[in-house]
């Protein structure tokens, strides 16, 4: 994977350390143990200036913020072999990538594959290691409710274009705002994913004529008479001009302003 990161349309390097990416399939040793895995990773990935009982501690450290406590002594385990659960896997991944304490990371759809509880739990601990001041940016499709509510800001995007970005929890009120409320026991996001999935209508085109698309075509329900391509050129037209794009570019200007301050910082330290 290449490309150039780019700061307020400015190339800029990122240090070594200040950012990690957990991959949506977990490459990891069966025959090790959650312990024995971790441990392994520092010793390769931490300074060479650190002690054992250094790396021990941060390895130590690194299992209780991830909640890996119960099973750091159980093999991993393969198709073969049994291990650890899907959540408790998916959690040693990250485990891995936050060894260096990296002010960002990046994850390809952390809860995939997992069932409720355990995705609940991989994104509860991700919020947790969130409060200490590190970006937790992540890809997920398809979250529960319960999943969803733990994000503090979504970023919805429908064939490369900006539908909405902002605070997770007013996304539910800028589509009701546009004239797509989310109906009372529908699942937010399956309700975002509804308005701007073209495969919608793929699937509605497909099952034209049997009873069940007669039925909902005959409902209340304005997603049921709109094109997806209508309903996301509206979407995106009305997030353009609100409220909700000015507060979120207000807020970039704000964080942009943060990090020129710390740069000019840093820059006075080393001179």
């Amino acid at each position: 994977m290449t490309g150039n990161v780019l700061l307020n349309g400015k190339k800029k390097r990122l240090d070594y350390g200040s950012f990690a990416y957990v991959t949506q399939e977990d490459i990891l040793l069966g025959t090790l143990t959650v312990r024995e895995t971790i441990t392994y990773s520092a010793q390769l990935r931490l300074p060479s200036s650190l002690t054992r009982q250094d790396i021990d501690g941060i390895v130590e450290g690194t299992i209780t913020e991830m909640g890996l406590q119960e099973c750091a002594d159980r093999l991993i385990g393969n198709w073969h072999l049994r291990g650890i659960s899907g959540g408790e896997k998916k959690r040693l991944s990250i485990a891995l990538e936050i060894l260096t304490r990296p002010h960002l990371l990046f994850l390809d759809e952390p809860t995939s594959g997992l069932d409720s509880a355990s995705a609940f739990f991989v994104i509860q601990t991700l919020r947790n290691v969130g409060r200490d001041g590190r970006t937790i940016i992540s890809a997920i499709h398809q979250p529960s409710s319960e999943v969803f509510s733990l994000f503090d800001d979504l970023f919805l995007l429908s064939g490369g274009e900006q539908v909405y970005f902002g605070e997770a929890k007013m996304a539910a009120k800028f589509f009701a705002e546009v004239g797509f409320p989310c109906p009372s026991r529908r699942n937010p996001s399956d309700h975002f994913l509804r308005c701007i999935n073209s495969d919608f209508d793929i699937v509605a085109e497909a099952l034209k004529g049997s009873n069940r698309i007669t039925e909902l075509q005959n409902t209340l329900d304005p997603l049921a008479h709109q094109p997806t391509a209508q309903k996301k050129t509206l979407l995106v037209k009305k997030y353009r001009s609100s409220d909700y794009a000015a507060k979120a570019r207000a807020r970039i200007r704000e964080i942009s302003g943060i990090v020129s301050i710390s740069n000019l910082v840093m820059k006075h330290h080393l001179r």
